[in-house]
């Protein structure tokens, strides 16, 4: 059975069971045939996993009839609250980290670009010969690509990791209310294979560039200056 046929055997399904929210039960579904095939699986395999439609739409039909007591459902919220609280910080550090990732990003790119065009505003880049400045910009520039790749993932890991979290609160609400719970979200970044592909390869490449080019520049500053600490040598550090 592919994706199609399975999600349109359980809209049929859990239209004639009269259940609420089929739209959003079946995107549930469909983001997870996406994730899924996006890991390596085909349609076949994913839907042979999930298991019969049918039976995934009983189990809307039966949970309603049986829900748990309410003392139960109010724990469960009185958890989930102490939970949120740490989880919101956790969310805070790695949205802050991520947008450091893109400060420096630009940062290292403005520097590289700089540095090539020979431009330094406020005299707030350190003097270095044009030779030695060209192997730092390339290795600047390589940086700030790289770093941009790390930020789009991190970025896309984070959102991710709050979906999960998100639908892991209404599973535990809804097992708590005695409702069926949706497949779970897995935090793993989702982009097209081929996308994916790209972005390593960019990845891979930015990070050799930018590894040749320090050790260049280093090598070719510590032989313009004569000292294996030519930053003394040049005097960057004097007032």
């Amino acid at each position: 059975m592919n994706r199609i046929e399975f999600l349109k055997r359980l809209r049929e399904r859990l239209d004639a069971l009269a259940i609420g929210d089929v739209d959003e039960i079946v995107s549930q579904y469909e983001e997870h045939f996406a994730y899924k095939q996006a890991d390596g699986y085909s349609e076949e395999e994913v839907a042979a996993k999930l298991g019969s439609p049918e039976q995934l739409a009983a189990q809307f039909a039966t949970a309603g009839e049986g829900k748990r007591p309410g003392g139960s459902k109010a724990l469960t919220v009185l958890g989930l609250v102490f939970t949120d609280l740490f989880a919101g910080m956790f969310f805070v550090v790695l949205y802050a980290w991520t947008a450091a990732v893109a400060v420096l990003s630009i940062a290292s790119a403005v520097l590289g670009a700089c540095l090539l065009a020979g431009f330094n505003p406020y005299s707030l880049i350190p003097g270095l010969p044009y030779g030695c400045a060209l192997l730092m910009a390339g290795s600047l520039i390589a940086l700030g690509v790289l770093s941009a790749v790390g930020c789009l993932y991190f970025g896309a890991f984070t959102r991710r990791l709050a979906r999960a979290y998100g639908r892991y609160r209404r599973n535990l609400l809804a097992a708590a209310s005695g409702r069926a719970i949706a497949p779970p979200v897995s935090p793993q970044p989702f982009f097209p294979a081929r996308v994916n592909r790209r972005l390593r390869r960019i990845a891979w490449v930015s990070l050799c560039a930018f590894a040749v080019g320090f050790v260049a520049g280093y090598i070719a500053c510590a032989a313009s200056a004569g000292a294996l600490e030519f930053w003394h040598a040049w005097g960057w550090f004097v007032q």
